[in-house]
Protein backbone atom coordinates (compact mmCIF):
# COMPACT_ATOMS: atom_id res chain seq x y z
CA UNK A 1 0.00 0.00 0.00
CA UNK A 2 1.66 3.82 -0.84
CA UNK A 3 1.96 5.77 1.82
CA UNK A 4 -0.92 8.66 2.04
CA UNK A 5 0.19 11.82 3.97
CA UNK A 6 -2.24 13.49 6.21
CA UNK A 7 -0.36 16.44 8.58
CA UNK A 8 2.44 14.70 10.51
CA UNK A 9 -0.02 11.04 10.17
CA UNK A 10 1.88 8.50 7.14
CA UNK A 11 -0.63 5.67 6.86
CA UNK A 12 1.66 2.75 6.09
CA UNK A 13 -1.44 0.22 6.04
CA UNK A 14 -3.90 -1.22 7.15
CA UNK A 15 -3.74 -4.98 8.60
CA UNK A 16 -4.06 -7.66 5.98
CA UNK A 17 -7.98 -9.17 7.43
CA UNK A 18 -9.13 -12.91 6.98
CA UNK A 19 -12.80 -12.83 8.06
CA UNK A 20 -14.39 -15.94 9.91
CA UNK A 21 -18.46 -15.16 10.37
CA UNK A 22 -20.78 -16.66 12.07
CA UNK A 23 -24.50 -16.26 13.35
CA UNK A 24 -24.21 -13.42 15.32
CA UNK A 25 -20.79 -12.26 15.80
CA UNK A 26 -18.24 -11.32 12.98
CA UNK A 27 -14.36 -12.95 14.12
CA UNK A 28 -11.27 -11.14 11.90
CA UNK A 29 -7.65 -12.45 12.27
CA UNK A 30 -5.38 -9.51 11.02
CA UNK A 31 -1.85 -8.79 10.44
CA UNK A 32 1.39 -7.07 9.30
CA UNK A 33 5.16 -7.04 9.34
CA UNK A 34 7.62 -4.14 9.07
CA UNK A 35 10.51 -1.89 9.77
CA UNK A 36 10.46 -0.20 13.21
CA UNK A 37 12.11 2.96 11.52
CA UNK A 38 14.71 5.23 12.29
CA UNK A 39 13.37 6.32 15.84
CA UNK A 40 12.96 2.80 17.17
CA UNK A 41 9.47 3.45 18.88
CA UNK A 42 6.62 1.76 19.11
CA UNK A 43 3.48 3.12 20.18
CA UNK A 44 0.52 0.75 20.14
CA UNK A 45 -3.04 2.42 21.23
CA UNK A 46 -5.97 -0.54 21.78
CA UNK A 47 -9.17 1.12 23.62
CA UNK A 48 -11.20 -2.33 22.92
CA UNK A 49 -8.98 -5.03 24.37
CA UNK A 50 -6.10 -6.72 25.90
CA UNK A 51 -2.35 -6.26 23.98
CA UNK A 52 0.51 -9.01 24.71
CA UNK A 53 4.20 -8.00 23.85
CA UNK A 54 7.08 -10.51 23.10
CA UNK A 55 10.54 -10.71 21.86
CA UNK A 56 10.72 -10.08 17.99
CA UNK A 57 14.69 -10.54 17.79
CA UNK A 58 17.10 -8.24 16.40
CA UNK A 59 16.05 -7.32 13.02
CA UNK A 60 14.22 -4.22 13.64
CA UNK A 61 11.04 -5.30 12.44
CA UNK A 62 7.91 -5.59 14.33
CA UNK A 63 5.11 -7.97 13.41
CA UNK A 64 1.75 -7.22 14.56
CA UNK A 65 -1.39 -9.98 14.80
CA UNK A 66 -4.81 -8.96 15.96
CA UNK A 67 -8.25 -10.95 16.59
CA UNK A 68 -10.97 -8.73 16.36
CA UNK A 69 -14.46 -9.52 17.29
CA UNK A 70 -17.16 -7.38 15.35
CA UNK A 71 -20.78 -6.82 17.33
CA UNK A 72 -22.36 -3.81 15.41
CA UNK A 73 -24.60 -4.38 12.79
CA UNK A 74 -24.80 -0.52 11.10
CA UNK A 75 -21.76 -1.40 9.24
CA UNK A 76 -19.71 0.35 12.10
CA UNK A 77 -16.17 -1.60 13.05
CA UNK A 78 -13.55 -2.11 14.65
CA UNK A 79 -10.22 -1.62 12.13
CA UNK A 80 -6.42 -2.01 13.05
CA UNK A 81 -4.45 0.49 11.59
CA UNK A 82 -0.38 0.93 11.22
CA UNK A 83 0.59 4.31 10.76
CA UNK A 84 3.74 6.86 11.10
CA UNK A 85 3.01 9.24 13.92
CA UNK A 86 6.22 12.13 14.69
CA UNK A 87 8.61 9.12 13.68
CA UNK A 88 7.11 6.81 15.79
CA UNK A 89 5.25 3.33 14.57
CA UNK A 90 2.03 3.33 15.55
CA UNK A 91 -0.36 0.67 16.16
CA UNK A 92 -4.16 1.87 17.06
CA UNK A 93 -7.09 0.08 16.92
CA UNK A 94 -10.18 2.54 16.01
CA UNK A 95 -13.86 2.64 14.49
CA UNK A 96 -14.30 2.85 11.13
CA UNK A 97 -16.94 2.75 8.38
CA UNK A 98 -17.97 3.00 5.10
CA UNK A 99 -16.64 5.72 2.69
CA UNK A 100 -18.81 8.98 3.55
CA UNK A 101 -20.13 8.08 6.10
CA UNK A 102 -20.02 9.41 9.62
CA UNK A 103 -18.80 7.30 12.82
CA UNK A 104 -21.06 7.65 15.54
CA UNK A 105 -19.85 7.46 19.17
CA UNK A 106 -19.78 3.88 20.82
CA UNK A 107 -22.60 3.21 22.30
CA UNK A 108 -22.65 2.34 25.76
CA UNK A 109 -22.89 -2.08 26.75
CA UNK A 110 -21.19 -2.53 23.33
CA UNK A 111 -18.69 -5.54 23.54
CA UNK A 112 -16.89 -5.41 19.98
CA UNK A 113 -13.09 -5.85 21.26
CA UNK A 114 -9.52 -6.24 19.54
CA UNK A 115 -6.98 -8.41 21.39
CA UNK A 116 -3.18 -7.60 19.81
CA UNK A 117 -0.07 -9.84 19.82
CA UNK A 118 2.75 -7.44 19.16
CA UNK A 119 6.58 -8.93 18.80
CA UNK A 120 8.43 -5.81 19.69
CA UNK A 121 12.56 -5.81 18.44
CA UNK A 122 15.54 -5.51 20.46
CA UNK A 123 16.77 -2.17 21.55
CA UNK A 124 13.64 0.07 20.99
CA UNK A 125 10.77 1.32 22.84
CA UNK A 126 7.66 0.16 23.34
CA UNK A 127 4.73 2.03 24.62
CA UNK A 128 1.22 1.06 25.59
CA UNK A 129 -1.99 2.55 26.04
CA UNK A 130 -4.65 -0.20 26.76
CA UNK A 131 -7.16 1.99 29.11
CA UNK A 132 -9.50 -1.77 30.32
CA UNK A 133 -7.49 -4.23 28.81
CA UNK A 134 -4.79 -6.54 29.77
CA UNK A 135 -0.88 -5.23 28.93
CA UNK A 136 1.43 -8.40 29.12
CA UNK A 137 5.03 -8.24 28.44
CA UNK A 138 6.85 -11.56 28.68
CA UNK A 139 10.88 -11.62 27.67
CA UNK A 140 10.65 -8.49 25.80
CA UNK A 141 13.93 -6.72 24.97
CA UNK A 142 13.73 -3.23 25.35
CA UNK A 143 12.55 -0.14 27.29
CA UNK A 144 8.67 0.15 27.65
CA UNK A 145 5.77 2.32 29.23
CA UNK A 146 2.55 1.07 29.67
CA UNK A 147 -0.82 3.11 30.86
CA UNK A 148 -4.15 1.29 31.62
CA UNK A 149 -7.02 2.57 34.02
CA UNK A 150 -9.28 -0.68 34.82
CA UNK A 151 -7.00 -3.02 33.08
CA UNK A 152 -4.08 -5.06 34.90
CA UNK A 153 -0.54 -5.19 33.76
CA UNK A 154 1.85 -8.19 33.90
CA UNK A 155 5.56 -8.07 33.42
CA UNK A 156 7.76 -11.40 33.15
CA UNK A 157 11.32 -11.30 31.93
CA UNK A 158 11.69 -8.16 31.08
CA UNK A 159 14.95 -7.04 29.80
CA UNK A 160 15.09 -2.97 30.06
CA UNK A 161 13.53 -0.02 31.92
CA UNK A 162 9.96 -0.50 32.96
CA UNK A 163 6.92 2.43 34.01
CA UNK A 164 3.81 0.95 34.26
CA UNK A 165 0.91 2.78 35.45
CA UNK A 166 -2.86 1.94 36.30
CA UNK A 167 -5.55 3.84 38.29
CA UNK A 168 -7.28 0.48 39.68
CA UNK A 169 -6.08 -2.09 37.74
CA UNK A 170 -3.62 -4.75 39.25
CA UNK A 171 0.48 -4.68 38.88
CA UNK A 172 2.52 -8.05 38.71
CA UNK A 173 5.96 -7.88 37.62
CA UNK A 174 8.58 -10.86 37.77
CA UNK A 175 12.19 -9.11 38.22
CA UNK A 176 15.03 -11.68 38.03
CA UNK A 177 18.47 -11.31 38.47
CA UNK A 178 20.92 -10.14 35.31
CA UNK A 179 17.87 -9.05 33.47
CA UNK A 180 18.11 -5.44 33.75
CA UNK A 181 20.14 -2.47 35.14
CA UNK A 182 17.54 0.09 34.92
CA UNK A 183 15.17 1.75 37.48
CA UNK A 184 11.83 0.21 37.48
CA UNK A 185 8.72 2.17 38.21
CA UNK A 186 5.14 1.04 39.26
CA UNK A 187 2.11 3.26 40.02
CA UNK A 188 -1.41 3.13 40.93
CA UNK A 189 -4.25 4.93 42.48
CA UNK A 190 -5.53 1.96 44.14
CA UNK A 191 -4.67 -0.87 42.37
CA UNK A 192 -2.22 -3.92 44.03
CA UNK A 193 1.25 -4.10 43.27
CA UNK A 194 2.91 -6.81 43.70
CA UNK A 195 6.45 -7.07 42.79
CA UNK A 196 8.47 -10.36 42.54
CA UNK A 197 12.51 -10.87 42.77
CA UNK A 198 14.99 -13.37 43.65
CA UNK A 199 16.38 -14.02 47.22
CA UNK A 200 20.07 -12.69 45.71
CA UNK A 201 18.69 -9.98 44.13
CA UNK A 202 20.79 -6.36 44.57
CA UNK A 203 17.91 -3.78 44.75
CA UNK A 204 17.17 -0.70 46.12
CA UNK A 205 13.20 -0.79 46.67
CA UNK A 206 11.03 1.91 47.59
CA UNK A 207 7.23 1.49 48.57
CA UNK A 208 4.75 4.41 48.93
CA UNK A 209 0.82 3.81 49.91
CA UNK A 210 -1.67 4.52 52.31
CA UNK A 211 -2.29 0.82 51.46
CA UNK A 212 -0.70 -2.30 53.27
CA UNK A 213 2.25 -3.35 52.48
CA UNK A 214 3.52 -7.11 52.55
CA UNK A 215 7.19 -8.12 52.28
CA UNK A 216 9.60 -11.08 52.27
CA UNK A 217 12.37 -8.86 52.92
CA UNK A 218 13.43 -6.67 56.12
CA UNK A 219 11.96 -3.42 55.30
CA UNK A 220 12.42 -0.21 57.20
CA UNK A 221 8.73 1.90 57.57
CA UNK A 222 8.40 5.79 58.08
CA UNK A 223 5.08 7.19 58.66
CA UNK A 224 3.71 10.60 57.08
CA UNK A 225 0.46 10.88 59.00
CA UNK A 226 -0.20 14.26 57.27
CA UNK A 227 0.42 13.22 53.79
CA UNK A 228 -1.28 10.66 51.50
CA UNK A 229 0.16 8.39 50.80
CA UNK A 230 1.15 8.23 54.42
CA UNK A 231 4.02 5.73 54.26
CA UNK A 232 6.97 4.74 53.18
CA UNK A 233 9.04 1.67 53.13
CA UNK A 234 12.34 1.07 52.11
CA UNK A 235 14.69 -2.00 51.51
CA UNK A 236 18.45 -2.75 50.28
CA UNK A 237 18.64 -5.71 48.61
CA UNK A 238 21.97 -7.66 48.51
CA UNK A 239 24.43 -5.00 47.61
CA UNK A 240 21.87 -2.67 46.52
CA UNK A 241 21.78 -1.92 42.61
CA UNK A 242 18.87 -1.14 40.12
CA UNK A 243 15.82 1.01 41.14
CA UNK A 244 12.42 -0.22 42.39
CA UNK A 245 9.77 1.99 42.51
CA UNK A 246 6.00 0.86 43.80
CA UNK A 247 3.82 3.64 44.47
CA UNK A 248 0.12 4.18 45.39
CA UNK A 249 -1.96 6.42 46.89
CA UNK A 250 -4.37 3.66 48.34
CA UNK A 251 -3.36 0.21 46.88
CA UNK A 252 -1.78 -2.51 48.43
CA UNK A 253 1.80 -3.23 47.53
CA UNK A 254 3.47 -6.62 48.12
CA UNK A 255 7.53 -7.23 47.25
CA UNK A 256 8.14 -10.70 47.60
CA UNK A 257 10.54 -13.68 47.49
CA UNK A 258 10.74 -15.62 44.19
CA UNK A 259 11.36 -19.16 45.68
CA UNK A 260 14.69 -21.19 44.00
CA UNK A 261 15.51 -24.90 44.05
CA UNK A 262 18.59 -26.01 45.48
CA UNK A 263 19.56 -27.37 42.19
CA UNK A 264 19.41 -24.04 40.30
CA UNK A 265 21.17 -22.23 42.70
CA UNK A 266 23.85 -24.92 42.37
CA UNK A 267 24.18 -24.34 38.49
Amino acid sequence: MKNAVCGTLFVIGVLMVASVSAAVEDFQRSSWKGPIGEAGVVRVENPFGDVRLRHGGDDGEVEVAAVLQQLRSDGVHLETRVLERDGALVISVVWASKPGVEVPARPEGDRSRADLAVLVPSGSKIVVEAPDGLVESRGVHCDADFRTRTGNIRVHRHFGAVSASSESGSIEAVLLRGETDKTQVFESLTGSIEIWVAADADHRVTLTTSGSITTDFTLEISHRDDHEPDKVGRAVLGGGGPEIQQISRRGSLALRRVAQSKKNRSE
